[in-house]
């Protein structure tokens, strides 16, 4: 990002296919109430820095923190090849259980996470003057965010939209679970989603 900014690549907004990964903590609402302000901000400082490693090992970028939702993005054939969006959000996953036990000691509690995965064009540009960043604004920013959502309305961990889970072979291990057309909250027209989940066998043997 601090490369974009001093060479101008994004000083004329352009048009972009992106890749797009929203991942937030599960219940954060009730843990702020029992941690208190200060706890959990440090909590949610661990967590961003924890699932950051992953994302970046899978080439994507860490696009902005919003609360304690993190959000990260791939140039779309980048986030494709390799399946790699797909790949850092089930890392990032496995890095959190695998630091149960220390998020147990520091803040009394394991961290579960909800994640939503979406594709499509978006503009990209500078914005602002005193304080200036890279945005990506559209339809595809805003579908990604309502994904991540609709976890809270099924139960599931990780979904993702059709229009990006049918342009990638799933990594080994990784299966998806048709969700059918949906709405979601405030689009007028359905999507088609998955859910996204560990096959059996990975999950017992993560959690040994």
């Amino acid at each position: 990002m601090l490369l974009n900014f001093i060479t101008g690549h994004y000083h004329r907004p352009r048009l972009e296919q992106r890749a797009f990964l929203f991942i937030d903590i599960e219940g954060s609402t009730a843990l702020a109430e029992r941690l208190g302000e200060l706890a959990f901000h440090r909590l949610v400082n661990r967590f961003v820095v924890d699932i950051t490693d992953p994302i970046v090992a899978a080439y994507g970028e860490i696009h902005r923190y919003v609360g304690d939702e993190l959000i990260a993005t791939w140039k779309l054939a980048d986030g494709l090849a390799d399946a790699r969006c797909v790949r850092a959000c089930f890392d990032a996953l496995d890095r959190l259980a695998a630091l149960t036990l220390e998020y147990q000691h520091a803040f009394g509690t394991p961290v579960y996470c909800r994640a939503g995965l979406h594709c499509g064009p978006v503009v990209a540009g500078e914005m602002g003057s005193v304080k200036r960043e890279i945005v990506f604004l559209g339809d595809t920013v805003n579908t990604a965010a309502r994904i991540q959502e609709f976890c809270g309305r099924t139960g599931d961990r990780v979904l993702a939209s059709a229009t990006l889970v049918d342009l990638l072979e799933l990594p080994a291990g990784i299966t998806k679970r048709p969700l059918g057309d949906l709405r979601l909250r405030g689009k007028e027209s359905q999507i088609v989603l998955y859910a996204l989940e560990k096959e059996a066998g990975d999950q017992k043997a993560l959690a040994a």
